[in-house]
């Protein structure tokens, strides 16, 4: 594709001179204790799919498929590393670079940190220089493989959907009812679903998650877990989401391919990216009774969060899918709901 424009609902941090200042210290303390410092570069078509490049012959790895990318040279900044390594590697010159997630990768030889900028925009046609394939990938179905290790959890990071769906935790008679419409909750669109159901006994609740995660796996639909990743194995369920009590428990990510954060203030939000966490929901964003009465931050206060984060974030809280513009407006990926079967699609 000559040209063209990365998905803005993934530019979620704005890129400073402060922070890429800190940012660029940060790494070089990184370095010195041994940590490889990698940037890699998010293109997205206008049709969502990005952009990915097969490792050649010469290369650790060869044939696993990468996002494009390589290791921070010594007093080059990550961000300078992406768009240099982004031409380099596909021919292209990348504009509006933001920092989206950073996370770390352990190989059995080393340990890398990775540097996630999203492209806003790019010139060039995109092709190997390496002689290396390329292709334009669906993150939710990427129709190749094998994709690189230190690289999966950032592709299962882009398939999040616009739309999650949570349980009605705290009533029983919703939770049934909330089952019941889950056929029809997927068929419109909605593609991860999170699980809370706290006031339900330990046994009762994995057995609930059970039901749930086989109908969203018939309908292709991402299942997180509310709680410990034990209580997400012993459901089955390979993703994890955690509220705030649990993030201030957690002295490490748990093991769960994917893991969300339920975040209401700023040192929520420091806590969640220090411990590596994929994604946030931030709020309640308007004032929802099944958010156990806290009160509304409203949408300015919401903003305010999603500038100090660099991993996807959702609103939540009093809203549906009607709320998807002002969420992305105000930096978010899209919303969390709890009446997804009445929410307008």
């Amino acid at each position: 594709m000559p040209g063209g424009r990365a998905g803005s609902a993934f530019a979620v941090a704005d890129a400073r001179p402060a922070a890429s200042n800190a940012m660029h210290a940060a790494e070089r303390e990184r370095q010195s204790a041994g940590v490889i410092g990698v940037a890699v570069a998010v293109v997205r078509s206008e049709a969502g799919h990005v952009l990915l490049a097969e490792r050649t012959a010469r290369q650790i790895s060869a044939g696993f498929w990468e996002f494009p990318g390589g290791k921070i040279d010594p007093g080059e900044s990550p961000q300078e590393a992406a768009l240099r390594e982004l031409a380099e590697e596909v021919g292209i010159s990348g504009e509006q670079p933001r920092p989206w997630i950073v996370y770390e990768h352990q190989f059995p030889t080393k340990r890398v940190r990775l540097h996630v900028f999203t492209i806003g925009m790019w010139s060039g046609t995109p092709h190997g220089r390496e002689g290396q394939r390329i292709a334009w990938v669906d993150p939710a179905l990427p129709a190749l493989g094998p994709v690189l290790a230190s690289n999966r959890r950032l592709l299962a990071a882009l398939a999040l959907p616009a739309v999650v769906a949570f349980t009605p935790c705290g009533d029983a008679r919703r939770a049934q009812a909330f089952s019941a419409a889950l056929p029809a909750i997927f068929r419109a669109g909605t593609r991860a679903v999170v699980i809370r159901e706290r006031h339900l006994p330990p046994d009762q609740r994995i057995a609930f998650a059970r039901r749930v995660h086989e109908i969203a796996q018939l309908h292709g639909v991402r299942t997180f877990m509310g709680g410990s990743a034990l209580e997400a194995r012993r459901a089955g369920i390979a993703s994890v989401h955690s509220d705030g009590r649990e993030l201030w428990r957690l002295v490490q990510r748990p093991p769960a391919e994917l893991w969300g954060v339920d975040c209401r203030d700023a040192a929520d939000v420091e806590r969640a990216q220090r411990l590596g966490a994929d994604f946030a929901t931030i709020g309640p964003v308007v004032a929802d009774p099944t958010c156990a009465g806290l009160a509304a931050i409203g949408w300015d206060a919401f903003g305010e969060l999603t500038r100090r984060i660099a991993i996807p974030v959702y609103a939540y809280g009093g809203i549906g899918t009607d709320a998807l513009a002002p969420a992305r407006r105000a930096g978010a990926i899209g919303v969390a709901v709890t009446d997804a079967a009445r929410s307008p699609a």
